[in-house]
């Protein structure tokens, strides 16, 4: 089972070393999008706080500047 890494960047990069398995990219689109629910539902993180954009980019590695397999882009325009 393939090993996928939810690297999120807002303005910083939070790699994630630890990435979880799944079955298949539909799942790791899946998993990327409840993270964002998660972040998005956060008390303790604004999502747009200090930032008005931030993504997830979702790869194959742990290494937070590697090709990603596809990006969630989140904005805020007022």
């Amino acid at each position: 089972m393939p090993r996928y890494f939810f690297h999120v960047h807002d303005g910083g990069s939070v790699p994630d070393d630890l990435g979880l398995n799944l079955p298949d990219i539909d799942a790791a689109r899946a998993a990327a999008i409840e993270l964002s629910r998660e972040i998005l539902r956060s008390e303790h993180v604004g999502p747009f706080e200090d930032h008005p954009s931030w993504r997830i980019e979702v790869s194959k590695s742990p290494e937070p500047n590697s090709e990603p397999l596809f990006v969630l882009h989140f904005s805020l325009t007022e």
